[in-house]
């Protein structure tokens, strides 16, 4: 192929790809920082809106690995397309429904079909950065970044104008939106993995593998009760809906210019080891500083930190499982990874529940050891990871 020919190409698929993460993240913008303010509107109780959110958590430990492996073996856009068309027939459902029961289980269900959605993307999109028709992931994932803030913007306009009960039917809309967006994205011409194709038998994953894991799971539920109550938190500081808007759109700026500058560090291997342990300790210093009741201003800057501790751990995360897992299993590594996370985010969206209506903004205090324990496990993963992989990183 010319050089002009597949400069082309490596655009457009670029921009298919981008398109594909753009919609998959327009509902998780609404969902994050305003699902917890339907389930209020609701008449749910803090403690009920934190069982709510961690059950789909803890139901995606169950099954995120074996829906996103399942893209080892099926074409993964044509999988993904299916999974998010599920996932709008669930929230059209989940709309009319006013008791704790049924919004509890139908939000499980939607969780069941989205657990495989943003690793299967991450997948076909890391997929191309190795075969070296993409050149950079971040370019192509801060997209979705993109439309996570637009989406935080207008939730916070919607919900102010118009009140929480359209978050359902936007979510759905969402939903079907990136259905469409997953059937035009590209799958590996071969396969995300053809051992697993060819009937070779699938190998294990090691120790590294497992502390990086854990590493990021530790990292990534240090921002349970920022996402749980961080709305409600600032709601109960006097902070307006645009404000609450533009606080999680802060965040997300910042993390889209992590994505700008460095969004290479997923193919670079075990260098991803450092990026999870930057994260974790900027975490630590984050979350211990929104224990206190800052002024809207100081929250806009902490939230700046945001770029780090998932902007970083996100690009460090991929960087490292990718490298650690097998190349058969590369799917199901990301399902693990997911799994991992879910079931820290569990846990911790749970207690968050208790703890905020004990202690208010203490809640933040009780992340501070989580990212330090992601922290310890960082170190150990450097510690036992070999010094360099086939994609080119060193440690």
């Amino acid at each position: 192929m010319s050089p002009p020919l597949r400069s082309g190409f490596s655009r457009l698929l670029a921009a298919r790809l981008s398109l594909m993460h753009a919609l998959n993240f327009l509902g998780v913008g609404f969902y994050l920082p305003f699902f917890p303010v339907w389930l209020a509107s609701k008449g749910l109780s803090d403690v009920d809106i934190g069982y709510v959110l961690a059950i789909p958590i803890l139901v995606r430990v169950f099954v995120a690995s074996s829906v996103t492996g399942l893209g080892d073996r099926l074409q993964p856009n044509l999988l993904l397309a299916l999974l998010n068309a599920l996932a709008a027939t669930l929230y059209f459902a989940l709309a009319p429904q006013d008791q704790l029961v049924p919004i509890a289980v139908l939000t499980a269900l939607s969780a069941i079909a989205l657990s495989g959605v943003v690793p299967l993307a991450d997948v076909l999109t890391t997929e191309q950065v190795k075969a070296g028709a993409l050149r950079d992931y971040g370019r192509v994932r801060l997209w979705g970044s993109v439309t996570f803030v637009l989406s935080n913007l207008a939730g916070g306009h919607l919900i102010a104008q118009h009140g929480a009960w359209l978050i359902p039917f936007v979510l759905a809309g969402s939903s079907s939106l990136a259905a469409l967006a997953a059937l035009q994205a590209p799958s590996p011409a071969s396969g995300v993995v053809s051992g697993v194709r060819q009937g070779a038998p699938p190998a294990g994953f090691e120790l590294p593998f497992w502390l990086a894991v854990g590493a990021a799971a530790c990292v990534n539920a240090t921002h349970a009760a920022l996402y749980a109550f961080g709305s409600l938190h600032w709601r109960s500081l006097g902070f307006s809906g645009e404000a609450i808007g533009w606080l999680w759109a802060v965040g997300v700026l910042a993390e889209i210019a992590v994505f700008l500058i460095a969004g290479g560090i997923a193919a670079r291997g075990l260098v991803g080891l450092r990026w999870i342990a930057i994260a974790a300790l900027v975490a630590a210093l984050r979350f211990g500083a929104m224990s206190a009741d800052l002024n809207l201003s100081l929250t806009f800057l902490l939230q700046l930190l945001h770029g780090i501790t998932f902007g970083c751990a996100h690009l460090g995360s991929l960087a490292a499982v990718s490298a650690l897992a097998p190349d058969a299993r590369r799917a199901t590594a990301q399902g693990r990874l997911v799994a991992a996370g879910a079931l820290a985010m569990g846990v911790m969206t749970v207690l968050s529940g208790y703890l905020y209506r004990l202690f208010g903004p203490g809640v933040f205090l009780a992340m501070v050891p989580v990212a330090l324990l992601g922290l310890v496990l960082a170190a150990l993963a450097i510690l036992r990871a070999p010094g360099n992989t086939g994609l080119g990183g060193r440690i």
